[in-house]
């Protein structure tokens, strides 16, 4: 009897220590190494949607999106309520903590999210061609929030739409730079990128951001500007500016210096190039302003043998600015600002920076084209369609701004080849 009861003992300790060896199989050993860090698995695309699209041989893909396509692309019935003329500066944080709303339409936009523009400076870390043709960008902020912005090709844009050319610009501008296909391509590069407001149906879509907020479409992007937007110092306001350009800050005690009221545009044909002077070989044409004036310069020069230097190589304390009037005849059908600049700087955006502006002829920022802090050294070519000024005065107006204070930074730029051709 007693040998019985030892072994219906034995027997029940041999099925527990197989349970527990079973149990030790399954579980997975996850002891981290001290002092290892922990690796976020790579972005995956994980899109469960299979979109509907719509034939076109000449797009890039071969085909263009149905979903939400008008609102994409700018051909809805609430076009016209976007504000192009302004630009909200924001943060992948600010979009993505936004209510999801209750309902998409296929042809409305959903306010005021989707009739504003706005502007990111972050980290564009990936990219793909999409099958509706879109260029698919994931960009990350520095604490590991990303969102989607996307280029439309512009064979799926309808004509009539206003963002076409803007859409255009930017689809080049990415085209000169990377070479998208049907797989993820990584950038890791610094961008600022500017677009339209937009939610998207959620459906895996790798880097979207947890509302499906999305900027679509981009109108302007720029690489290696940074990855936090130009400061505002304490006390000044920001005003909006058109797209593709980040609000001038004014650091703190420093006036820029306005243009002269009362400036007249150079007599200029009503056709062919408006800008008289714009390669700087004589010495007229151009008036100069600020607290440190222009100076032709044979230092550098894009072509022949003169460029203009706005801005000085040191002690410079304020503003530098070459501006020149022109009137663009009401018949013009188009009009096209070039020019070439050539940036340097040595300090940081608060204190300095590099702008075209279009001004009336009070000497008032109408549009500011772009502002820039660059230490770029080399040629960069600058192209700006301008036909809404048909029929107007108008001043192309270049400044550099620097406030060295007592130590030895500079900021400057030349400027060589400005052509304002109208037709």
């Amino acid at each position: 009897m007693r040998r019985r009861v030892i072994l219906a003992l034995v027997a029940v300790l041999l099925v527990a220590l197989v349970g527990i060896g079973s149990i030790y199989g399954v579980i997975p050993f996850t002891q981290q190494v001290q002092g290892e860090k922990h690796q976020p698995a790579p972005i995956k695309d994980t899109d469960t949607d299979q979109e509907t699209l719509n034939k076109n041989p000449l797009s890039t893909s071969g085909s263009c999106g149905v979903e939400r396509w008008a609102v994409k692309t700018g051909t809805d019935a609430d076009v016209g309520k976007i504000n192009l003329q302004s630009v909200t500066q924001t943060t992948i944080a600010t979009l993505s903590a936004l209510t999801i709303p209750g309902s998409l339409p296929s042809n409305n936009r959903i306010q005021p999210t989707e009739t504003t523009v706005f502007q990111l400076h972050d980290t564009l870390t990936q990219y793909k061609l999409e099958s509706d043709s879109d260029y698919h960008l994931i960009v990350a902020d520095g604490s590991g929030n990303t969102m989607i912005v996307e280029i439309p090709d512009p064979a799926c844009v309808g004509a009539s739409s206003p963002l076409l050319p803007s859409i255009k610009k930017a689809r080049a501008a990415f085209d000169a730079r990377y070479t998208p296909n049907d797989t993820f391509q990584s950038a890791n590069v610094p961008v600022t990128v500017t677009g339209v407001g937009f939610f998207d149906f959620l459906h895996g879509q790798a880097g979207v951001a947890p509302n499906g907020i999305e900027l679509h479409a981009i109108l302007d992007i720029q690489f290696g500007s940074g990855g936090t937007p130009t400061p505002t110092p304490t006390g000044a306001t920001p005003t909006p500016t058109p797209i593709g350009a980040t609000p001038t800050p004014t650091p703190i005690g420093v006036t820029p210096t306005p243009t002269p009221i009362g400036m007249t545009p150079t007599a200029t044909p009503t056709s062919g190039n408006l800008i008289q002077n714009g390669g700087f070989e004589t010495s007229g044409n151009w008036t100069y302003t600020g607290t440190t004036l222009p100076t032709r310069s044979t230092t550098r020069a894009h072509s022949g043998t003169y460029s203009l230097r706005v801005g000085a190589t040191s002690n410079q304390q304020g503003d530098s600015i070459a501006t020149q009037m022109v009137s663009i005849p009401s018949s013009s059908t188009s009009a096209a600002l070039s020019f070439y600049y050539w940036p340097t700087t040595n300090d940081t955006s608060p204190y300095s920076w590099q702008e075209t502006d279009i001004v009336n002829s009070s000497g008032q920022v109408i549009q500011q084209l772009f502002q820039k802090t660059t230490n770029d050294r080399a040629w960069v070519y600058m192209n700006f369609d301008l036909s809404s000024y048909a029929g107007q005065t108008i001043g192309i107006r270049f400044l550099d701004h620097e406030s060295a204070g007592s130590g030895s930074y500079y900021g400057y730029m030349y400027v060589d080849d400005v052509t304002l051709s109208v037709n």
